[in-house]
């Protein structure tokens, strides 16, 4: 296990190609290339498109999605993705939905600026428009936080900002029905203890509770680098203990797989798995896990390097077998922040993982 500091049989290896999915290809019918000699007739040039064109989340949905879904309607685990915002957020569910997501996550505004124009009665009335068309559930909605917070910042004028922040995105959570909100909890910068940096975030955490209602914010598994709360189970453990008892129930933990594996928790056998979640269980608590970012490490175990891969591309192949079969993380959103959107391949092999070793045993049991 770490401290603070500056698998049995054959599985289906996971990999990703660089090639396209085949359900996404000619998803809007090619037209015939028109002869040189060939001139619109009037009727072409002055018709319209027809008012019932599908769109193209439907389409895609029905494609993309539909694949993905399939693989996953035995499991109990709400695999997801991190998707795009970008011209509203409404956009982020059509986004979801498209390449078969039944969770997900996305910034709720430019994750860069400190300052945003507030949420509209547009944006709350598409928003719903959009939850309402696909049925998704709000429940399996991760926003996640400013990369500029710093609730451990030792600095008053960065804690102030972080707050008056955190307030703006869960008081948006609000505004969209949404029942999660993941942050970092930060860094102390090398100015100050990590005691103190963790009474920081917890008092932060106080005063944002206690201007909101309702939503549940996760502190996020760090990867253990240097000054940064979070790389070890007992920070968590100590940020909850520390806010006020009667806030707590609206605390919880973002489990993040490439974080806690490159933060010097072993999880790619069996047994060392088990530990790992024994550790975990008895620190934090299963009762306060609420999601998941699901990642491969592109660096190796133990580096306190934070470098996300693709799902078997990475460090970590061992994990993945183990996880899809652990069923702590049944019925949680579980988020893909991986590389170079190949979300839909990677979400189906995952699937395809859960349930392999009851369904060995089923064989086994059937030939005897």
């Amino acid at each position: 296990m770490p401290k603070r500091t500056s698998t049995n049989g054959v599985e289906p290896k996971l990999e990703i190609t660089d090639e396209p999915i085949s359900d996404t290809e000619d998803i809007k019918p090619k037209k015939k290339p028109r002869k040189k000699s060939e001139k619109k007739t009037n009727t072409e040039a002055t018709s319209d498109p027809p008012s019932e064109a599908i769109p193209i989340w439907k389409q895609e949905r029905d494609t993309v999605g539909h694949g993905v879904l399939e693989a996953a309607k035995h499991s109990k685990k709400y695999l997801g993705a991190h998707v795009s915002a970008q011209g509203g957020v409404h956009n982020a569910i059509y986004n979801a939905v498209s390449i078969g997501c039944r969770s997900f996550a996305l910034f709720l505004k430019n994750q860069r600026r400190w300052e945003s124009k507030p949420i509209s009665q547009k944006d709350i009335d598409l928003w719903n428009k959009a939850v309402e068309e696909t049925n998704f559930d709000l429940g399996m909605i991760v926003p996640h936080g400013s990369y500029l917070l710093n609730a451990a910042s030792p600095v008053q004028e960065q804690r102030d900002k972080t707050r008056d922040c955190l307030i703006d995105e869960v008081q948006r959570c609000q505004k969209l029905g949404i029942k999660l909100y993941n942050f970092h909890p930060g860094s102390t910068t090398g100015k100050c203890s990590y005691d103190e940096g963790i009474q920081y975030v917890a008092a932060i955490l106080d005063e944002v509770i206690e201007a909101t209602e309702d939503v549940i914010i996760l502190v996020e598994t760090m990867a253990g680098q240097k000054n940064v709360i979070g790389g070890l189970f007992e920070d968590l453990k100590h940020i909850i203990d520390t806010v006020k008892p009667k806030n707590r129930p609206r605390v919880g933990v973002c489990f993040d797989t490439c974080h806690i594996f490159v933060g010097g928790y072993e999880v790619r056998d069996k047994e060392n798995y088990e530990q790992t979640m024994k550790k975990f269980d008895e620190v934090v608590g299963f009762e306060n896990l609420r999601a998941v970012h699901l990642n491969d490490s592109l660096t190796k175990f133990n580096s306190h390097h934070d470098r996300h891969a693709n799902i078997g591309k990475g460090e970590m192949d061992g994990f993945f077998p183990l996880f899809m079969n652990d069923k702590r993380f049944d019925n949680i959103p579980v988020v893909l922040e991986t590389p170079d959107g190949f979300y839909p391949q990677e979400m189906t092999l995952l699937y395809k993982l859960d349930g392999l070793k009851k369904e060995r045993k089923s064989k086994t049991k059937t030939k005897g």
